[in-house]
């Protein structure tokens, strides 16, 4: 496949909320804490995978620099939540070299510039204590666990309003063609209840007009 055909059905998973997915599978979703400093947002991209010690944040400063347009940063803090790894410096770098979203099982800071930049950035909570770059030993583009899930590089991940999920990479054009139908089936039922058709009845036109055995 080439690459602009690759990017093409990736865009198309901008169509798809992270609420779609979760009707088609029960894997993949990051704990609900990890939450995004605004909204609305919405970004898909591929997983740049990071691990920091708790008052480090040079492998986050390597993969900053090492990021190409349409990576997410996901990173794993080790448990803590004290420190921050992510303010508005960062980001601005992670905005310039195309990041488009940045996943934290941790602290951010800097909320106020981040939302000016509006650069999608979930995190378990803020904090004003930042790392600092002391080299400690840590990973770029290696699988890490986020939110409770397995992340590896170019796995495909999904943030919205209302969270982010992640789709292994091998999996994820054949999970977009089932979303698809999906949403089609919603918005067939969904256009019947505006027309003041029952939930029965509406649910009998969605299912008569969309083939719901592709998902």
């Amino acid at each position: 496949m080439s690459d602009a055909a690759n990017q093409d059905w990736l865009d198309r998973y901008l169509g798809v909320s992270t609420g779609t997915v979760g009707h088609l599978t029960t894997t993949g979703f990051l704990d609900w804490e990890i939450a995004p400093l605004f909204r609305p947002l919405r970004f898909v991209g591929r997983a740049m995978p990071v691990s920091c010690q708790p008052t480090d944040n040079a492998p986050l400063g390597e993969a900053v620099a090492a990021a190409t347009p349409g990576t997410v940063l996901v990173v794993a803090r080790q448990g803590d939540r004290r420190h921050a790894p992510f303010g508005g410096l960062m980001a601005r770098m992670a905005a310039a070299k195309g990041v488009v979203g940045v996943v934290i099982d941790g602290a951010a800071t800097d909320l106020r510039e981040i939302v000016e930049l509006q650069l999608p950035v979930f995190a378990r909570n803020l904090s004003a204590l930042t790392t600092r770059r002391q080299n400690l030993p840590g990973t770029v583009g290696e699988p890490v666990v986020c939110g409770g899930v397995l992340v590896r590089h170019g796995d495909i991940v999904l943030g919205d309003d209302d969270g982010v999920v992640v789709v292994p990479a091998e999996e994820a054009e054949a999970l977009l063609r089932r979303a698809y139908r999906f949403e089609e089936w919603e918005h067939v039922m969904r256009a019947g209840l505006v027309a003041g058709l029952s939930p029965a009845e509406a649910r009998a036109r969605a299912d008569a007009e969309v083939d719901r055995s592709v998902y």
